[in-house]
């Protein structure tokens, strides 16, 4: 059975208030899943994320609402995300808060993990769900989804900002509740597609925020990294630097300088830290290129060239040399060994 690891109760709150407003009685579907109230609704608490699929999948079914899981997404709060919902807070913009996601959504739970694609002239960002029950699996998407635009909204004092669409991977609802979900998006909504996502425009990330504070950012990043620590989660400037590096590419290669102030560190340090981990600003690169090349070869019909530009080389073949180099054969026969045979 695959270990779901464990939810914040900051996060599952966010689900008891919702059933708590819709008027249902909760008690039942705690018991059921094994769970106190008292013990699910304290905010540093840890939750097996197990025993949170159960619960979620007796409270959809408590409120035999079709839209729980989006209807849910109204109650986000900043401590809905633990100290991560106060980080976005402090940030400058929606691109800034964006960014410390992948660094800290563990303190939310793990649930899932978000990846931030550029595609066409639009930024992709995913949540991959890492629960596959169903219904919990639609639910729990589509509360992630609406609470990041609802967050959103609120962190920029602008209830007109929305994507440019949001995609589905599970099927349409009937057809009377779609109004429902674009009431709540602001945009056209597209189900049955390849995974869930948004799509933003990257003038919508740069709007500035309501209450940015360099400062206390830098205090509760050391808060958070403490957390992480706690749990036993990566907190290496290995980790930090690839997970800044992924956000930048498919845009443009980041500088080294660029990420070492990021990190409040100057260039000398940033080169004798990564090396006491024993790896370097290089090697981090290189794998960091060659698991996304191999997503992309493996997941999509993307050309070689657009690849080569997401992934930040100079020219096509610039990947190719580096691609074979890695895995001992051109990222062309790489595809067609894994491609279904017809």
């Amino acid at each position: 059975m695959t270990n779901l690891g464990s939810i914040s109760g900051a996060a599952l709150d966010q689900y008891l208030v919702s059933a708590r407003a819709a008027g249902l009685d909760i008690s039942p579907a705690l018991a059921a899943a094994g769970l106190t109230e008292s013990s699910a609704r304290q905010p540093d608490s840890r939750v097996p994320s197990a025993l949170f699929e159960e619960l979620l999948a007796q409270l959809i079914a408590l409120s035999d609402d079709p839209l729980f899981g989006l209807n849910t997404s109204q109650f986000v709060q900043p401590g809905s995300y633990s100290v991560m919902g106060y980080i976005a807070m402090s940030a400058a913009t929606l691109n800034e808060a964006l960014s410390k996601v992948a660094l800290y959504e563990k303190l939310v739970g793990d649930m899932g993990v978000t990846e931030v694609h550029p595609t066409d002239h639009l930024v992709e960002v995913r949540w991959l769900c890492r629960h596959t029950r169903e219904p919990v699996r639609r639910h729990l998407i589509e509360n992630v989804f609406g609470s990041w635009v609802r967050y959103g909204r609120w962190l920029a004092d602008d209830d007109s900002l929305a994507p440019e669409r949001v995609l589905f991977e599970h099927p349409a609802p009937c057809a009377s509740l779609i109004a429902a979900y674009e009431d709540v998006f602001g945009c056209e909504v597209r189900f049955d597609q390849p995974c869930s996502a948004l799509h933003a425009d990257p003038r919508v990330l740069d709007a500035p925020l309501r209450h940015p504070d360099p400062q206390l950012l830098s205090t509760l990043e050391a808060h958070a990294a403490s957390k992480l620590r706690r749990l036993g989660i990566d907190t290496s400037l290995t980790h930090k630097v690839r997970e800044r590096i992924r956000a930048c590419l498919g845009e443009r290669l980041p500088r080294k300088e660029q990420i070492a102030a990021e990190l409040g560190l100057n260039m000398r340090t940033l080169h004798r830290r990564l090396q006491e981990e024993g790896t370097t600003w290089q090697a981090i690169l290189d794998e960091l290129r060659q698991s996304l090349a191999l997503h992309y070869l493996t997941t999509s019909e993307l050309p070689q060239a657009i690849i080569a530009e997401r992934l930040g080389y100079s020219d096509i073949r610039s990947f190719q040399r580096s691609f074979r180099r890695h895995n001992g054969m051109t990222p062309g026969e790489y595809r067609a060994a894994r491609s279904p045979q017809t």
